[in-house]
């Protein structure tokens, strides 16, 4: 992994809405009631959006709780 990524999540901070227009064409291209674009170590910095509905975006902490868990067994697999 590259050692200027970071999982830091910085509300309002430099690369807010800088993901904004990708998440959005995501959201629209595969007409989904809410989209989430998550960049880590990109040339513009890393950041993340979320755009679509308030009660899609209500769904989201559970879902990406569900993403997380499945994804460090996968990667504690992985590893072994």
């Amino acid at each position: 992994m590259d050692e200027s990524a970071s999982t830091s999540v910085i509300p309002g901070g430099e690369s807010a809405g800088q993901f904004d227009a990708a998440c959005q064409q995501v959201r629209l291209m595969t007409e989904a009631q809410c989209a989430v674009v998550i960049v880590i170590g990109g040339v513009a910095g890393s950041g993340y959006s979320v755009t679509g509905s308030l009660e899609s975006q209500m769904l989201l902490p559970d879902v990406l709780e569900k993403i997380a868990h499945t994804l460090r067994g996968q990667l504690a697999k992985k590893l072994q």
